[in-house]
């Protein structure tokens, strides 16, 4: 064993630092071994000059996993034999023991075989292996704790299938649709429960200025909260549908993912006449129903400072359980109609009006779409109105829905005093959510199960709203190790 000279900040000679001793029977053996292997595959290389770096990656990659293999076999045996033999859950000691009881562990470098002791909790009434869970091993699962992160990753983006050939590619790892849905599943349900914990918590506001020792108070910031939902296809009452036909009930297989975001107005910014571009954002998204995804939106409001907040912008379509939830979680805040569906209630009439004529529809259209934006939004109804019974039956109808819509909305059509803050009109963000969100739940022949889409939903969110290591502690040495 060597001794390693390394220098230290603020130190100008180097520090003599004694490294840790060598795991038994391993770099003698398994070190030469391995530089064998990489000698042998390097020449090969050079003999044939055709393949470039992307084949010198490989091989020196493949060489090392071996090498990788049995470090974090012993590592994890050594883990394992230092976990003292209590209940993990209650710390009781474990009676009739049995030990070196063998696991084969499915790791990102190969297959693990784990001895560990097995032993009944009096406590708890149950058998455990302590080992486990100080490793992070489900009971249930032979899958490595960076294994289980790569399956939830891969699935809350992709199909099963897809991901099955992505992981050997990029990874090298063989591992079956089916070990990869499974697997994402059991991720899901425990980002669920994190989930759950975290909304039991209460979330303590950041304290004052003064507090912090800060001469200056805090800049006073708007929060920006947008809302909207979409359908998603789930297989209920699976292999029942003819039954169900037959006593005259058709079987609802569509259903509501409640999906919401909220930022602060200073972090949408703006650089030309490019479309505005969000730099930090919280994200919901739910299939349990409206009160949940309300409870949800409110804990991340909280925790982007909804109670420092001088402001509170709320902007949705003109969908009356958007607004009821609104007035009971977020009763102060400022209401605003989406621009963009006010717009198209104008542009229904229009194009009935003037069917077939689009330049014809387009200058009908223009001094309303002005009206609405500068808040004229009674001159609309007025004009609609009057305007009514000389219409076509189609577009009386159009026209007779943009004018319910105006009125029951007209209190959130105020965009001048909007626009001169400089904040947003439209909730473009919410609407680009919920379709990358379908483009990955709503692919041709795809049925969902609701604890199945709420799990992905769930692990989506969490990699979304930078929460990844609640789940996966050891990503915290990744992020480390990149800054």
């Amino acid at each position: 064993m060597s001794t390693l000279c390394i220098p230290v900040a603020g130190n100008s000679s180097p520090t003599l630092i004694e490294p840790p001793p060598d795991p038994p029977g391993l770099w003698a053996e398994d070190l030469a071994a391995w530089h064998q292997d990489l000698g042998a595959r390097l020449a090969r290389l050079q003999a044939h000059p055709e393949q470039g770096l992307g084949f010198i990656e490989e091989q020196v990659r493949a060489c090392a996993l071996e090498l990788q293999r049995k470090v974090v076999e012993r590592a994890m045996q050594a883990k394992a034999d230092a976990v003292a033999e209590h209940c993990p859950h209650c710390q009781t000691p474990l009676v009739e023991r049995k030990r070196r009881v063998p696991k084969t562990i499915h790791s990102y470098c190969g297959s693990l075989c784990l001895f560990r002791t097995h032993g009944w909790c009096r406590s708890c009434a149950q058998w455990v292996f302590p080992a486990d869970v100080g490793l992070g091993l489900a009971a249930d699962s032979t899958a490595s704790p960076l294994v289980q992160e790569l399956c939830a990753l891969l699935v809350a983006k992709m199909p099963s299938e897809q991901a099955e050939a992505l992981s050997q590619r990029v990874v090298g790892l063989k591992l079956s649709r089916s070990t990869l849905g499974r697997e994402a599943q059991r991720q899901g349900e425990r980002a669920i429960q994190q989930r759950q914990a975290q909304l039991a918590q209460p979330i303590v506001s950041p304290p004052p200025a003064a507090a912090l020792g800060q001469d200056q108070p805090p800049k006073p910031f708007t929060l920006v909260l947008q809302i909207d939902a979409w359908n998603i296809r789930e297989r209920d009452d699976w292999g029942q549908t003819p039954g169900l036909r037959q006593r005259g009930q058709e079987p609802n297989r569509w259903h509501w993912v409640y999906t919401a975001t909220c930022f602060r107005l200073e972090q949408r910014v703006r650089k030309g006449k490019r479309r505005a571009l969000i730099t930090e954002r919280s994200y919901v998204a739910t299939r349990a129903g409206l009160e949940p995804m309300m409870a949800q939106l409110h804990a991340e409001a909280m925790r982007r400072g909804l109670a420092q907040a001088q402001r509170v912008l709320v902007i949705a379509d003109g969908a009356l359980w958007i607004w009821n939830g609104v007035q009971d979680r977020f009763g102060e805040a400022t209401q605003r109609l989406d621009l963009f569906h006010a717009n198209a209630y104008l542009w229904a009439v229009a194009n009935q009006l003037h069917e077939g004529d689009p330049k014809a529809a387009r200058q009908w259209v223009k001094p309303f779409l002005r009206q609405l934006r500068t808040d004229q939004v009674a001159q609309v109804i007025s004009s609609l109105t009057q305007l009514q019974p000389r219409l076509t039956s189609p577009a009386a109808t159009a026209a007779q829905r943009a004018i319910e819509y105006y009125r029951n909305n007209q209190k959130r059509m105020r965009y001048r005093a909007g626009r001169q803050r400089g904040e947003p009109l439209g909730s473009g963000a919410i609407e680009s959510t919920c379709r990358q969100l379908q483009c990955r739940m709503k692919r041709c022949g795809q049925f969902w199960s609701t604890a199945g889409d709420e799990a992905l939903l769930c692990l989506e969110t969490f990699w979304r709203n930078d929460r990844w290591e609640l789940l996966f502690p050891h990503v915290v040495l990744t992020a480390v190790s990149t800054n």
